[in-house]
């Protein structure tokens, strides 16, 4: 199941974080990520969604996952009931916008967070006589959204080997809330470019991910720096441990 999952995420599990994006060429959503801290008895949150240009209307359920992510970073995603979704199903019309609401039913207080926890709600197209003939087809789509208040996301990368003794670059998130990376630089200590990525990738709290360098192996040495992009075109600097 989350295999299958994970394909629907490919739209949107690394969203750069604007605030307005199409989710396909006709359907455009804002905002693309969510945040529920619990500031002033807050519990909920509500997302736009804008039809423009269609010539049908299209039919789509939601569904909601907890969202957390195994040793190799890979996004694991959970059914659960405790964020609520209204509607669950609904149609947009061509030209109109569509208002979806999320909200947790207990204060964030309550549930005594120890660290951001993160959930993703898919949208998800529902099949209609036109689309069972081939004639259009709906994407599925989906966002995050993040609970808790006052934590941080603490990162550590590393120079290693996979076990095809390949280089790849292990990034650990020690704190407590997500990291979300748009792209990084690997340098050496003379600031020369020794690798590139363009890869997006959340990296949720007390978690970790791997990078393939696809590069030849790294030459021992000290001073190896990683900048890093992240959401609003902010660059980071980090020191690489080997």
């Amino acid at each position: 199941m989350p295999a299958i999952l994970n394909k629907l995420s490919c739209l949107l599990v690394a969203s750069i974080g604007v605030f307005s994006v199409p989710a396909h060429a006709e359907l455009s959503i804002y905002p693309i990520k969510h945040f529920i801290t619990g500031e002033n008895g807050q519990r909920s949150s509500t997302m736009n969604i804008i039809s423009s240009n269609e010539e049908l209307a299209k039919s789509y359920e939601v569904n909601v996952f907890r969202w957390s992510q195994d040793e190799q970073g890979q996004d694991v995603l959970t059914p659960d009931s405790s964020l609520a979704v209204n509607p669950l199903s609904f149609v947009i019309e061509p030209n109109t916008k569509r208002i979806i609401r999320m909200g947790f039913k207990q204060p964030i207080a309550s549930m005594q967070l120890q660290k951001e926890e993160a959930w993703r709600i898919i949208f998800s197209p529902l099949p209609d006589a036109e689309t069972a003939k081939g004639l259009k087809y709906a994407y599925s789509f989906n966002v995050p959204l993040f609970a808790g208040k006052d934590f941080k996301p603490e990162m550590a990368f590393q120079l290693a080997k996979d076990n095809k003794n390949q280089p790849i670059l292990i990034a650990k998130n020690l704190g407590t809330a997500h990291f979300q990376i748009t792209g990084f630089t690997l340098q050496d200590a003379a600031e020369r470019e020794l690798f590139i990525s363009k890869e997006l990738k959340y990296i949720l709290a007390h978690k970790q991910a791997t990078f393939n360098l696809n590069i030849p192996a790294v030459k021992s040495q000290t001073g190896l720096k990683l900048i890093v992009q992240t959401p609003g075109a902010q660059t980071l600097k980090f020191d690489v441990a080997e």
